[in-house]
């Protein structure tokens, strides 16, 4: 894999735990402005296309984007604090502390908290002797994301299964010379890859039946909305420890062929996992169709209390 030398890398991975710790404490901070939390609140119904309808569900919805913020931005913090120690040991030097150590760190603390806050906080609490309403048949996790985006966390682990395979097959006829830092890494993140997995569905399920106290059917769209957001960080999570599984295999068997490309192998985990992210946004999107309040024919924007 690709080397650095020592002072340079443990510059570059110090500096990189500095902005983790920033970036963490900068959210937490920006959240205390009930302004920035409103303004938030306005874009995400933007972004979800739905109204709020009265000034009661922006301010509830306001408030639990605000709890899922503070779970976020901790989680970031936290992850940052604990890489500290990780600099002072041999990782510190290491070109792959990123990947070991930061990104880890954030993918574990993520999911954490995005189970945490969907277990813990509801999103509207209607009164004892209001009406409820609640979906006609119990939704799964392609009702929320549809096929695809349920699906790719799972192609991809099989991608990875199917590279790690190779990866081993090699190694075990000596058909080449592998680097040992690459293969080190694909262990690391192909035993990561199937923790993760193992523990997608039972969290699936965990979040599938959380309670939805809802009024009205608008209630129960936004409350979906960000159900639909937590599946869709889950998967997020599934899909980088299925990626980096992969994408440290077949660099791993890249750099044994080809020597002058551990610069481009190097670079595979981070695009994916860059690319992910437009796949599964945390910052709002639209529900699919039949999720949306009869009565909403068709979505509509809405900035602000309708």
């Amino acid at each position: 894999m690709l080397s650095l030398d020592p002072t340079f890398a443990l510059a570059l991975n110090i500096a990189l735990t500095v902005a983790v710790i920033a970036i963490g404490a900068g959210s937490l901070i920006s959240l205390t402005r009930p302004a920035t939390v409103l303004a938030r609140a306005d874009r995400y119904s933007m972004k979800a296309r739905l109204p709020y309808g009265t000034d009661a569900i922006r301010a509830s919805v306001a408030r639990g984007l605000r709890a899922r913020g503070l779970a976020g931005g901790a989680a970031i913090l936290a992850a940052g604090v604990l890489a500290v120690p990780f600099l002072f040991t041999a990782l510190g030097t290491d070109p792959l502390f990123i990947f070991y150590v930061l990104v880890t760190a954030l993918v574990a603390g993520g999911t954490i908290a995005t189970v945490a806050v969907n277990l813990r906080e509801r999103l509207f609490h209607p009164a004892p002797d209001a009406p409820r309403v609640a979906r006609a048949r119990r939704l799964g996790v392609g009702d929320y994301l549809g096929a695809a985006r349920s699906l790719l966390p799972w192609m991809l682990f099989a991608a990875a299964v199917l590279a790690f395979a190779v990866l081993v097959a090699v190694h075990a006829v000596g058909a080449t010379t592998l680097d040992r830092s690459a293969a080190t890494a694909a262990v690391v993140f192909a035993v990561t890859a199937v923790a993760s997995f193992v523990a997608l569905p039972v969290l699936d399920r965990l979040i599938l039946d959380s309670p939805q106290p809802a009024s009205d059917t608008l209630e129960l769209a936004w409350d979906d909305t960000l159900r639909a957001d937590a599946l869709g960080a889950l998967r997020l999570s599934a899909s980088i420890a299925a990626w980096f599984a992969f994408a440290f295999a077949i660099g791993t068997l890249w750099t044994a062929a080809d020597a002058s490309s551990a610069y481009w192998a190097t670079q595979m985990p981070t695009w994916g996992m860059i690319a992910l992210q437009f796949v599964y946004p945390n910052n709002g999107r639209a529900l699919r169709a039949p999720l949306y309040p009869d009565w909403l024919s068709r979505p509509v924007l809405a900035g602000g209390a309708a």
